[in-house]
């Protein structure tokens, strides 16, 4: 199957509908990163507990492949990726595109980075291992909380500071943990700040971790790894481009400096001097991103719609969760409607996982706490932030989480040397 015969399984499995005609459906069902871990162990004859790919994506990557690398870029979409490719900022991407297979799959809702990464680390879906955005309202706590530092919302030391185990909070099994059964050698390379948060210690079970502080740090923990003998899975995170397109004014041209520098890492350093030849290399990333519009944006900040929230909006920007107070649900709604105009979809949270947007059943028992009453879905590039109090706050100019093809779309990109 050619790149837009992939384009278009993808795209008419995937499609939200006539009302929704940008919108992207998150697969769980063999086309979307949560197929992405079976596919991996599959081939390294791992027996599986989930479903891979869909045959018709995934190539004939061959026999006798004893090591896999997967490069997970944080926030590389797909349609940038192409967009990038185009311009001519990646020209070793392009060249690795023309000689590899690259499709695109679907991330997970939310499209966020505690949620997919999550999903990349275990082949489960948001609502089956329950991390189901950057911020939800956590009963066992009793507050909301921050799922990305595994914190109370604001200034606060993580639960593991009071002694808690962030790896008891995951209710699955990780693919690491899973492959280490079977005998093959897992390491984890990603920024020497990420070793000892809760989020690692949770993606990282079962895996040896090397943290680099440099890019030439990266690219030498990655061939010392695969330097090992015997069956090895190297997971290899890159942060910069997410943080970028976060906080980057894009008049800057700093994304796409930084694209061209990844191109070069990537094509010219860490994959022309490979330490093994029965490799399989997969790039892939956890979500896109969407370029916001100040015009667009309505804060939730300091609102009066709090008179009917039990506590403030959980989810972020363009994923929101509100947790309605006791009868307050249809003023609310009503009121939310009215805020979010035709910039975004106010939609009870018990349609969602219904509809399997967050992943199909048996969902984690926790899960429709998490997730709250109802949610605003952004349209476009609208967004809908809600600033903590003691949080500093500076300009974003993207954004994701939502369902837009921009932040829904990666790359899976499969290339045997």
């Amino acid at each position: 199957m050619d790149r837009e015969q992939a384009e278009e399984l993808v795209r008419s499995h995937t499609a939200f509908g006539p009302t929704a005609p940008t919108w992207v459906r998150p697969s769980y069902d063999g086309l979307g990163i949560t197929n992405l871990p079976w596919s991996i162990l599959n081939t390294l004859d791992v027996p599986l507990a989930g479903q891979p790919i869909d045959a018709r994506l995934w190539p004939n990557v061959g026999t006798g492949i004893g090591a896999i690398l997967l490069l997970i870029i944080d926030g590389l979409g797909y349609l940038r990726l192409q967009q990038a490719i185009a311009d001519g900022l990646m020209p070793g991407m392009a060249r690795l595109a023309q000689q590899s297979v690259l499709f695109p799959l679907t991330s997970v809702f939310p499209s966020t980075t505690a949620a997919a990464l999550t999903t990349l680390a275990t082949g489960e879906p948001p609502a089956r291992h329950g991390l189901v955005g950057f911020t939800a309202f956590l009963r066992e706590f009793g507050m909301l909380s921050n799922l990305l530092f595994w914190a109370p919302i604001g200034r606060f030391p993580s639960f593991a500071s009071q002694g808690l185990d962030p790896r008891d909070f995951l209710p699955v099994h990780t693919i690491a943990e899973r492959a280490q059964d079977a005998g093959i050698t897992v390491t984890v390379v990603s920024p020497i700040t990420f070793r000892d948060t809760p989020l690692t210690k949770m993606h990282a079970s079962g895996a040896h971790f090397l943290g680099y502080r440099t890019p030439g740090e990266f690219v030498s923990h990655i061939h010392a790894a695969l330097a090992q003998p015997g069956r090895q899975l190297v997971s290899a995170y890159w942060d910069s481009i997410d943080h970028l397109g976060h906080f980057s004014d894009p008049a800057s041209g700093a994304l796409e400096e930084e694209l061209q520098l990844l191109d070069t890492i990537f094509a010219d350093r860490l994959l022309t001097r490979l330490p093994r030849r029965d490799l399989l290399v997969i790039l892939t990333a956890d979500h896109g991103m969407v370029q916001l519009d100040r015009a667009h944006e309505h804060s939730l900040t300091n609102s009066p719609l709090f008179r009917q929230m039990r506590m403030p909006p959980g989810g972020e920007r363009r994923a929101v969760y509100c947790y309605a107070a006791p009868g307050e649900e249809a003023t609310l709604t009503e009121a939310l409607a009215h805020l979010v105009g035709e910039d975004g979809w106010v939609v009870p949270t018990t349609h969602l996982l219904q509809e399997g947007l967050f992943g199909p059943p048996p969902h984690h028992p926790e899960t429709p706490w998490r997730v709250g009453d109802i949610a605003i879905i952004a349209r476009g590039p609208a967004s809908f932030p809600y600033d903590p109090p003691g949080i500093t706050t500076r300009p974003t100019y993207g954004a994701h989480a939502g369902l837009e093809a921009e932040e829904q779309l990666v790359p899976c990109l499969i290339w045997r040397p």
